[in-house]
């Protein structure tokens, strides 16, 4: 692709803007959710496409809109295979653990192939000015991502399910044996100790695969640097359980002081309820907004090539703010906030982010339809009409 810009240029920067409103998706949301309630699930495909193309159509870059043109009737398949997965799985765990073993096995076998097919769907049912996306990672590269976390996280689970029907089968407590239980704790600490290297590894293996006609992305970020946002969420999170201990000691002795002083029993309680609330928050919505933002900056910041590349600067402070508001209003309103919630955060976090370009964006666009003529047709309605829902 000839979009060689003169050495020294400075980047031409474009923001993306997100236009859609809680009210409009509120009602999108409603319906579809009462749909699939109705539907018994089934369609939940179509109310998918709905949510995509209605998020995608209010995504704009440089004026005009990505496009998500994925038929929902093709993406039921990769739905039923999803479900078939679980559902596998967990009646299999009823009956036997050789059952559920094997069904975690077929899942470790054909998930990170399912995963690819459903990246490329994904991808090549998005346009951005007529033209579609493509995803070309390969089928070596999603297992060599995928393999071995999946099997970590689930093998020892399922032989843990054997072992303990062993022992009930044998007049014993359905425990897991020493072996077992050995086994399981080695398999769940090499998951959670090599968590952010699994991580760098998929998203390696996706941002390095982001196709528009002749470009293709990259991902530079470094696996230390992960690694550094981790072990910095474990002290945030360390440093939130003192904070909460501290907040919980201190709001028991005042609740037990005015009950026994002053009879006022409702102070007590009424500690115990912000307690229980603040520990929700800090547990659940620090830790989660702080990887989030990190990770979005890291990985984005670092994906590109020669003629593009993402700047990510999403800030910690008022992305917090904006969670903790969030899961406020979606606990007053019973759930009711959560559209609203979901538009004000996608907004946050694509709005955060500035495209940069060496060229004009309408160069990029002629060139990439030049090198890739196939990208104006719908190549994913026949070939793959795959997806998993990842």
């Amino acid at each position: 692709m000839d979009t060689d810009a003169p050495a020294g240029t400075a980047p031409q920067r474009h923001p993306i803007s997100f236009t859609a409103s809680g009210s409009e998706y509120f009602r999108i949301w409603i319906v579809n959710l009462l749909l699939i309630v109705v539907t018994l699930g089934v369609y939940l495909p179509w109310a998918k496409v709905r949510k995509l193309q209605y998020f995608y159509a209010n995504t704009w870059v440089d004026g005009d809109a990505l496009g998500f043109h994925g038929e929902p009737a093709k993406m039921l398949r990769g739905t039923l295979i999803a479900a078939g997965f679980l559902i596998a799985y967990s009646v299999g765990s009823n009956f036997s653990g050789w059952a559920a073993l094997l069904a975690a096995v077929a899942f470790v076998a054909l998930w990170p192939a399912l995963f690819r097919a459903s990246m490329r769907f994904r991808l090549a049912n998005t346009s951005w000015r007529g033209l579609r996306f493509r995803f070309t990672g390969d089928t070596a590269g999603a297992y060599a991502a995928l393999m071995l976390p999946l099997a970590l996280a689930l093998l020892p689970v399922a032989f843990a399910g054997i072992s303990a029907g062993e022992s009930m089968e044998n007049g014993k407590p359905g425990a897991p044996s020493a072996a077992a239980a050995g086994f399981i704790g080695v398999g769940m600490l090499a998951f959670f100790v090599g968590l952010p290297f699994f991580l760098w590894k998929l998203r390696r293996y996706q941002h390095d695969h982001y196709r528009y006609g002749g470009l293709q992305t990259r991902l530079s970020a470094d696996v230390g640097v992960v690694y550094g946002i981790f072990i910095k969420l474990m002290a945030l999170s360390i440093a939130a359980m003192v904070v909460v201990g501290v907040l919980a000691a201190l709001f028991i002795g005042i609740g037990a002081f005015g009950r026994k002083s002053n009879g006022l029993g409702a102070l007590f309680f009424a500690s115990m309820f912000v307690i229980g609330i603040g520990g929700v928050l800090i547990f659940n919505v620090l830790p989660k907004s702080y990887l989030q933002v990190r990770l979005q900056n890291l990985m984005w910041s670092t994906t590109g090539n020669d003629v593009l590349r993402f700047d990510s600067r999403l800030k910690l402070g008022p992305y917090l703010g904006l969670q903790f508001k969030n899961y406020l209003l979606i606990f007053l309103t019973l759930g009711l906030y959560w559209p609203f919630a979901v538009v004000a955060t996608r907004r946050a976090q694509l709005e955060a982010v500035v495209l940069e370009t060496r060229v004009s964006l309408d160069e990029i666009t002629r060139t990439a339809g030049e090198d890739d003529p196939g990208a104006a047709g719908d190549m994913a309605a026949d070939l793959f009409g795959l997806d998993i829902g990842m």
